[in-house]
Order: C-alpha cells, then sequence, then structure tokens
C-alpha cells in the first residue's frame, strides 16, 4: 500500500510539474503571438486563445500550491473564467482561418460568432455568482473542484457544440488549401488544436467518482494530458507563425525554436528539478534551501550553453544541407564586415605608427572618392589644410607613384606623398588614397623604415579597397531590401490563400500608409524608420533609384519632397489657411523647425498644429498612393 501511495505521489508531482509547465509555455508563446501582425484576424483570435490557455493552466498552477479554502474557490473561478472563454475563441480562431483562405463569412458564421461571445458572457456574469459552479469540494481526492451544477450542464452543451462548429470550419479551410505545403500545415494546426481543447475540460465535474477510485489512472491521464497540450501548443503556434510573420520557413523555425529553448523549456526543466529536490527534502526532513539554489543556477547555466553547444545538431534537423551551408555564409559576414567605425580605428593606428616611424608632426588621409567615401583623417598637427588640394595631390600620386621604389614621392615645400595602391589581376595599380606628411626628410629613410612602410600602407590599401567592395555590397543591399520584402509579403500572405499572389500592387490600397509616411519624415535625414520604411516597396521608388543610379532611400527622400511640393499652391509664400498644410510639412520635415517655433509662426495652438500634421501627412500619403498607381498601371 505505501509503494502505490507513493507511486501516486510521484505521479501527482510529475503532473503538477507539467501543469506549471504548461502555464509557462502558454504565457511565453502568448508573449511571442504578441509581436504577430494582430490586425489579421487569425493571429488576433490565436493570441486571444492562447490568453485563455494561460489563465486556465496558470490559475491550475497556483491550485497545486494552495490550501485555504477561500483562495482556491477564488483561483478556482479564475481557472473557470478561462474556459467559459476557450470554446468562443476555438471559434473565432476557425473563422479567421476559414476567411484566411478565400472564404470570408456572408453573416451566417459572423452572427454564430457574436452569438457565441454573447453566450461566454452570459457564463462569464454567473460566475460572480454559485449558479455555475458551486461549493470547493476539498475532501474528496484526487484534487479539489467546484460543485456541478445544471448550468454546467448547459455549459458542456455548449462547449462541445462551439468545437464541433470550429471544427468544422477547420476540415472546410483544409479542403480549400492547394498545395500539398498548406495543406501539411492545416493539417498540423487542426490536430494540435485537439490538445489544448481536451486538456482545458473539467472533467473532475463528471469523473470525480471514477478519479477518487482510480488515482493512479486520474494523475496518469493528467500527466499525458499536460504533455500533449505542451506539445500541440508549440505546432499551433508555429503553425500560426506563417500568418503573423512575412518570414521564410528556416527564420520562422529557427526563431520559434530559440524563444523556445531558452525560454520557457529552460524555465519548466529548471522548476521542475527544484520542485523535485524541494519535495524530496520534505519527504526527507533535509534542508534543502542552499541545494535549490544552486542547482536552479547550474541547470540554466548548464541547459543554455548545451543549446548552443548543440546548435548544429538542431539546424541539422530544422534545415537542409544547401540552407545550412547558405546559412554560414551569411553569419560569418557580420564577423568578416569592416564597419566606418573599424575602418577609421585601423587608420588612426596606421597613420599614428607612420608619424612615429617617420618622426614627423602629422598625417593627413586623402581617400579618393569612391575608395570608402568619407573615411579621410588626420593624426597629429598639420600647417595647411590639404583637403583644398585633394584631387591635385591625388593625381599626382596616380602619375608618381607607380614605381614600387617610390614609397615617398616629395611635392613641395617639404610636403611629402605616400601613395596608396591596391594590385590586382585586372587593374595593377589601383589608386586607393594618398597620405600626406610634413617636413620629412627622404634621406632619412632607411631599408628598414622603408619594408615597415610597405607594410603599412599595404594593408591600409587593403582596408579601403575591402571598404569599397562593402560599401557597393550596402548598396546592392538596399536595392535588394525591398524586393526581397515584397517577396516575403506575398509568400506569407499567400500560404492559404493563393489569389493573394496575383495582387500586383497590395502597399497602395493598406491603411497603414499614412504611420508609413510620418516614421519616413520623422527620420528624414537618415533613421531607422527611414531606412526600413515598407514605402521602399513601392515601384516608384524602385523606378527613381534606377533613373537616377541612386540608391532606394534617396529615391524615397526625393519622392517625398516631390509630394510635399505638390501640396505647395501657387505663388509665392504666405502665412494664410491655404498654404498651411505645405507650410506645417515644410518647416518641420524640410527645414527642421522645432513644433512651438512652428505653431508661433503659424499663429496655432500645439494641439491644433498636431490636428493639421495628420491631414498634411494624409495628404502627402494620398500624392504618393496616386503617384504609385500611375506608375503601376505604366506597366500593366
Amino acid at each position: 500500500m505505501s509503494n502505490l501511495s507513493g507511486l501516486e505521489t510521484l505521479l501527482k508531482a510529475i503532473s503538477d510539474i507539467l501543469t506549471a509547465g504548461v502555464a509557462i509555455i502558454s504565457f511565453s508563446l502568448f508573449i511571442y503571438a504578441v509581436t504577430f501582425k494582430q490586425r489579421d484576424k487569425v493571429t488576433f483570435s490565436f493570441t486571444f486563445l492562447l490568453f485563455c490557455i494561460v489563465i486556465i493552466f496558470g490559475a491550475d498552477a497556483f491550485i497545486t500550491v494552495t490550501q485555504d479554502v477561500g483562495s482556491l474557490r477564488f483561483l478556482l473561478k479564475v481557472h473557470w473564467l478561462g474556459i467559459v472563454f476557450l470554446p468562443t475563441a476555438y471559434f473565432r480562431f476557425s473563422d479567421g482561418l476559414l476567411s484566411m483562405t478565400g472564404k470570408p463569412s456572408r453573416g451566417r458564421r459572423s452572427l454564430v460568432g457574436n452569438l457565441t461571445v454573447v453566450i461566454s458572457l452570459t457564463f462569464a456574469a454567473l460566475l460572480f455568482t454559485n449558479l455555475l459552479v458551486g461549493v470547493v469540494i476539498m475532501d474528496q481526492p484526487p484534487a479539489p473542484y467546484l460543485e456541478r451544477t445544471i448550468f454546467n450542464d448547459l455549459f458542456s452543451v455548449f462547449f462541445f457544440i462551439t468545437m464541433f462548429l470550429s471544427w468544422y470550419n477547420y476540415i472546410r479551410s483544409y479542403r480549400r488549401t492547394v498545395t500539398s505545403t498548406s495543406r501539411r500545415r492545416m493539417l498540423y494546426l487542426i490536430i494540435s488544436a485537439i490538445g489544448p481543447a481536451l486538456g482545458s475540460f473539467p472533467y473532475l465535474l463528471y469523473g470525480s467518482s471514477f478519479a477518487a477510485q482510480m488515482p493512479l489512472v486520474f494523475w496518469l491521464l493528467s500527466i499525458i494530458s499536460n504533455s500533449t497540450v505542451f506539445i500541440t501548443l508549440i505546432t499551433m503556434t508555429y503553425a500560426v507563425s506563417f500568418f503573423g510573420f512575412p518570414w521564410t520557413d528556416r527564420v520562422i523555425k529557427s526563431r520559434l525554436f530559440r524563444w523556445v529553448m531558452r525560454g520557457p523549456v529552460t524555465a519548466s526543466l529548471t522548476l521542475g528539478v527544484t520542485t523535485i529536490i524541494n519535495r524530496l527534502g520534505k519527504l526527507w526532513q533535509v534542508d534543502v534551501s542552499a541545494l535549490i539554489v544552486l542547482t536552479m543556477v547550474a541547470v540554466i547555466v548548464l541547459f543554455e550553453y548545451s543549446i548552443t553547444l548543440f546548435a548544429n545538431v538542431w539546424e541539422r534537423f530544422l534545415f537542409s544541407k544547401n540552407d545550412r551551408e547558405e546559412l554560414e555564409k551569411i553569419r560569418s559576414l557580420e564577423d568578416k564586415l569592416l564597419t566606418s567605425n573599424d575602418v577609421r580605428q585601423f587608420t588612426d593606428l596606421i597613420l599614428a605608427s607612420i608619424c612615429d616611424l617617420l618622426q614627423v608632426q602629422g598625417a593627413h588621409l586623402l581617400v579618393k572618392n569612391g575608395n570608402g567615401n568619407g573615411m579621410d583623417a588626420l593624426t597629429g598637427k598639420m600647417t595647411l589644410n590639404y583637403v583644398e588640394q585633394k584631387e591635385e595631390l591625388l593625381k599626382l600620386a596616380a602619375e608618381s607613384g607607380m614605381e614600387e621604389t617610390e614609397i615617398i614621392i616629395p611635392v613641395n615645400n617639404g610636403t611629402s606623398l605616400i601613395p596608396l595602391f591596391f594590385s590586382t589581376k585586372e587593374i595593377p595599380f589601383e589608386l586607393m588614397g594618398a597620405i600626406v606628411i610634413e617636413d620629412f626628410d627622404i634621406s632619412r629613410m632607411d631599408t628598414e623604415k622603408q619594408k615597415s612602410i610597405k607594410k603599412m600602407i599595404s594593408r591600409l590599401a587593403l582596408a579601403l579597397h575591402d571598404r569599397k567592395v562593402q560599401e557597393s555590397l550596402f548598396v546592392s543591399l538596399d536595392m535588394l531590401s525591398p524586393q526581397v520584402s515584397i517577396i516575403q509579403d506575398l509568400l506569407a500572405t499567400s500560404r492559404f490563400n493563393q489569389k493573394r499572389i496575383y495582387n500586383e500592387n497590395p502597399i497602395t490600397e493598406s491603411e497603414e500608409v499614412d504611420r508609413w509616411v510620418k516614421n519616413a519624415l520623422d527620420h528624414l535625414w537618415g533613421g531607422p524608420k527611414l531606412s526600413q520604411n515598407p514605402l521602399l516597396r513601392l515601384k516608384i521608388i524602385e523606378e527613381k533609384a534606377v533613373a537616377e543610379n541612386e540608391s532606394p532611400i534617396n529615391a524615397l527622400r526625393e519622392v517625398l519632397r516631390s509630394a510635399i511640393n505638390q501640396l505647395k499652391p501657387e505663388g509665392d509664400r504666405q502665412f494664410t489657411n491655404e498654404w498651411i498644410l505645405y507650410n506645417l510639412l515644410d518647416l518641420k520635415y524640410l527645414s527642421g523647425w522645432k513644433v512651438k517655433d512652428i505653431a508661433r509662426k503659424l499663429s496655432l495652438s500645439e494641439a491644433d498644429l498636431y490636428r493639421k500634421q495628420r491631414i498634411a501627412i494624409s495628404a502627402v500619403s494620398n500624392q504618393i498612393i496616386n503617384m504609385e498607381k500611375s506608375v503601376t498601371e505604366k506597366y500593366n
């Protein structure tokens, strides 16, 4: 008998740990889902579904460690609050899924969805009374629960009818998918959705007698149920991620895996190990508080390290060989690329070393345009500003510095040049720039100094050449990024509804254009809201960038300026109501005035100015949309 009691205690402990684990994973996935595109019906309803599961299993986790009757009653009612809204969340999620496949509601599904909301709200109101659930029953094993009432039976009928309608929508969605990939993912979603639905139903209301007679079976079924919910929640989130993010399959897999492993799995494992140690300590009457702290730290550090250590293993499992090789090349770029700051630091080091070696007061690096723009640098003190003579000095270096023996070329008035050449098979001597030094006696140049100077200038020329290549790469990336974003968006929106891929210009009808325009104007002179703005995907930006041979970011600046100028009335500038929108945009975004100064200049209160600003930005959005439509029509 004692063996059975010990086994029951062990199974209950495992079940409690898994309950807490489900609460952790559901909360973590809820946070993850909040980052989805919440304006999408599927992702919003799924986030609400996860929130219900967080409430259900979060309350369950607290129930396992609570003995007070009042606290238990409160927690059980919170648990029921999640259950009450769960069927509604499932139906609305299935409705959104069916709409995503190109079958929007014609009124009936919306009516049923609204009806489920009303019914759930009614049952939620009954929780404040003893009508939906009765008193807390604590003296009957295996776990405390609320007494069954007639309204429980009504709720159970509502629960299963709504779940039946939800799965009917799921099956319809599955039948409407066309490709094998989308059918496979839809199947994952339908099957995995069973786990949280069945794992959340309050079975003790109807099976309390069986559970009291067969506690081992009850706890074993509870372990299986919680494990299933844990796994199926991850699978559901993986499938819904394709709706929430315009990312490729590999990116979604990788990010979700890292999120789950580094967050909820690590937390659940730590909780499980510390709980077992704590209960064993109570059983053996040993103080294990210090051991719990050490174990907690050890589990977190070792598990996080193992995730990094075995990254190649899980990447091999998630990605194909070709993908892995390409990803390795992309990741290696981060370590190999030279930023502007890296080149400047290296340049300062070389210039300082040359000054020390040649015993001169200063050195001025003049970089040839296109070989690392903005890389000119000055170390030490110089009597003249050689930037004004840059073109002349670089021309002299190109003409006179092609002989290997001529490391330092005297110019005039004690000024000397050190040309920087980079040699390739195609171009034996490509001038990258030149270093200007003053008051150097070339007779002091011995063999050792020549070798050292050669080594340093060859390394500096290599750095400038690499920077030149990287700048070309960055320009290519600027041109490529908007096109890749379009492909990713089309891939995301057409995975389950192939009709969406025919939309040639999805961006111009978006309600978010006003926000995109405002973000671009806020960072008009540089910043992530401009460089990562969705407006860069517009065809008008692509056309302007190609026609004028400039980056998409500069093309977007020009389009914004043009749109603002189109709001300018004819004639000389005035500060009347007719000019107010143009004046506001010009002063704030093109001229960089402060809000207070603009309000004073235009005789507006700040509140009125912000209202006018919204109107002005909307007008700019309309101009851009019209410009984009005219370009699109030209190509159609």
